[in-house]
């Protein structure tokens, strides 16, 4: 429940980094019942990231990087949205960055400037890897290997889901995350 400054990071590899559909890479967004906050996804056709800002859990402003990343289908990537609710001259400043470490970023297009300040709603819906709305919308085709949730640009660790180290074969269903909650894998096929 971060209202405040956000640091959004995926380290994904999408089947098409220029997706037929929609691709959520992080989400705490449910449709139902207003609980929407905020989605990290690579818009269809254009490959371009956007993030979703709900400051009040049912209206939302949609914000898209200025350019789509240079990547070949099935590459892996780091995309990163950075969200500063207040920078200090009245507005709000979406950053967006890629990375082959996760450690070196670069910057991606420019920073998007939007009049007034804003804020992420507190809701009860759950954080998603892949998709959002309660495993109901923008499904991404790809293999994920780590999503991590910021409180603050540059901040404090919230959430570290490393599938490589905190994913086990022996519980295919659920696992703990690096910074310790309960992870939950929908649609395992074996």
């Amino acid at each position: 429940d971060i209202t405040g400054d956000i640091d959004l990071r995926a380290y994904v590899a999408l089947d098409s980094w220029k997706p037929a559909v929609n691709s959520t890479l992080i989400s705490k967004w449910t449709s139902s019942g207003n609980q929407r906050s905020y989605i990290l996804r690579i818009n269809s056709s254009t490959g371009i990231p956007a993030v979703f800002i709900s400051a009040n859990g049912s209206t939302s402003n949609q914000v898209n990087a200025t350019v789509a990343p240079t990547i070949a289908d099935g590459a892996p990537l780091w995309i990163r949205a950075t969200v500063d609710v207040d920078n200090g001259a009245s507005g709000n400043t979406v950053t967006f960055f890629t990375s082959t470490d996760g450690n070196t970023w670069t910057q991606l297009g420019t920073p998007v400037v939007s009049a007034g300040t804003t804020s992420f709603f507190s809701g009860s819906a759950n954080v998603e890897i892949g998709t959002h709305s309660g495993l109901q919308a923008d499904f991404s085709a790809g293999k994920f290997y780590r999503a991590q949730i910021l409180n603050g640009i540059d901040g404090t660790t919230v959430l570290d889901v490393n599938i490589a180290t905190d994913y086990k074969a022996a519980n295919l269903n659920e696992f703990t995350a690096t910074t310790g909650q309960l992870v939950t894998v929908n649609g395992v096929a074996g």
